[in-house]
């Protein structure tokens, strides 16, 4: 069974704060929100953030609000396809 995308969001909370050893109140003073906020998201009682969190959970942990959201990211990455112009000119018409 699919993890849900919240459930996701609180593992990879949970995941980078264990990395760097802080614990929940150094988090949230490192992220600039509230130490009860921060605990509510990591819990998965409160399950979506709004953007403005987002940016401040990132920034705290030092990434881009993308790479907060990607639990890991695909080892092998798919080619480009070939005549990506020749199939776009073909629905174009």
């Amino acid at each position: 069974m699919k993890k849900s995308a919240a459930k996701l969001f609180q593992e990879r909370l949970r995941q980078l704060r264990k990395e760097r050893g802080w614990t929940q109140e150094q988090t949230a003073e490192q992220c600039g929100i509230g130490y009860k906020l921060y605990q509510l998201y990591e819990l998965g009682i409160k399950q979506n953030p709004g953007l403005k969190s987002l940016e401040r959970l990132a920034a705290g942990f030092g990434l881009e609000i993308h790479e907060l959201l990607t639990p890991t990211f695909p080892q092998k990455r798919r080619k480009p396809r070939k005549n990506v112009e020749d199939s776009s000119r073909r629905y174009a018409k």
